[in-house]
């Protein structure tokens, strides 16, 4: 009876080996100099159409980029390839970013659908903790945060970031968007690394910690990224950096004149922007583009797109200092990267 009994347990802890095994060949150490900051996730590859070398998506935190300070920045592969990565995209306020790489033999990771992850499902964590290449963390889905929760997280931090403070908190604010909680530990060199499903499915991207817990950002929004990168080139832009808050009626000298409950606040404003030139500034809240309401920062790329570039001006209804005004807004091609 007894020898039966460890069957199971036998059985899944092979499953999981295998499971891990598989998905560290899909994970990437980030690097500055000659020491790991980061982890990446070989999200996908392909041969470009006019032949050459395949080149490879590699999706990690915005915050391992910035640790770097540079757009081109050192990789190491599962099989030990010395990679070169260069920046194709950033989402400061997903934590997202994205590199381009040129490299024989990567293999793309399978990627699962967030949307179906249920709560107390298993999940596995796999980084490059402490500089060790490939350590996988085991927990469960704790709880889902939803996109209109606010949350307040310590990021899980580079390797050089741990090196230089201990973990006092920089209060990361996630608003806007939806994270995955898992009870699962991630230490400094974890962040950007994939948080999978039994399945060895990457479900979400992992970027902080809080409370004991490890968050992650669902695979859903990561594919929303990509294809807002690969659609730059027809796509117009702000040039800003924004968050989704409440409007509660301290902010407001007229309540009665907003009936949304939500705006995006601009948080920082890029030089020589369509932003700048319209006279944007941080602190100003987003309310409508051309009376369409602007309620949540991950639906701002689309209104904006609604438009044609060199179409014309086109109307933002802003919150500043208490009072509503409307600036005029000449679109501009996203810059490529």
């Amino acid at each position: 009876m007894e020898q039966h009994s460890m069957i199971i347990p036998i059985r899944l802890s092979e499953a999981l080996a295998d499971v891990a095994g598989y998905l560290r060949e899909s994970v990437v150490q980030i690097q500055a100099g000659e020491r790991g900051i980061g982890s990446g996730i070989v999200w996908q590859s392909a041969i470009p159409t006019g032949g050459g070398a395949p080149e490879a998506t590699i999706i990690t935190n915005a915050h391992v980029v910035r640790a770097a300070q540079q757009d081109t920045l050192k990789l190491r592969s599962a099989d030990g390839q010395a990679l070169v990565g260069s920046l194709s995209g950033i989402r400061p306020e997903f934590d997202l970013a994205a590199l381009r790489v040129q490299a024989k033999g990567l293999r793309a990771a399978e990627i699962g659908d967030s949307a179906a992850l249920r709560v107390g499902e298993l999940v596995m964590a796999v980084g490059n903790p402490f500089g060790r290449e490939g350590a996988v963390t085991v927990g469960v889905v704790a709880a889902r945060a939803p996109a209109d929760e606010e949350v307040i997280l310590e990021p899980a931090r580079t390797q050089a970031q741990a090196d230089a403070r201990p973990n006092r908190g920089s209060g990361a604010h996630f608003h806007g968007i939806e994270v995955i909680q898992a009870d699962i530990r991630l230490y400094p060199g974890n962040s950007g690394g994939p948080l999978a499903d039994a399945h060895g499915r990457v479900v979400g991207v992992n970027a902080m910690v809080g409370g004991g817990l490890g968050f992650a950002i669902p695979s859903r929004i990561v594919r929303q990224f990509l294809l807002d990168i690969e659609d730059q080139h027809e796509q117009v832009y702000l040039g800003v950096e924004v968050l989704t808050v409440p409007l509660s009626p301290a902010l407001l000298r007229s309540p009665e004149e907003i009936s949304q409950e939500t705006g995006v606040l601009i948080t920082a404003v890029v030089a020589d922007s369509p932003a700048e030139s319209a006279g944007l500034l941080p602190g100003d809240v987003l309310l409508a583009l051309d009376g369409h309401a602007i309620r949540d920062a991950r639906l701002l790329p689309r209104l904006l797109n609604r438009g044609v570039t060199g179409s014309g001006s086109r109307t933002l209804t802003i919150l500043r200092a208490g009072s509503l005004l409307d600036l005029s807004l000449t679109p501009a091609a996203r810059k490529a990267a």
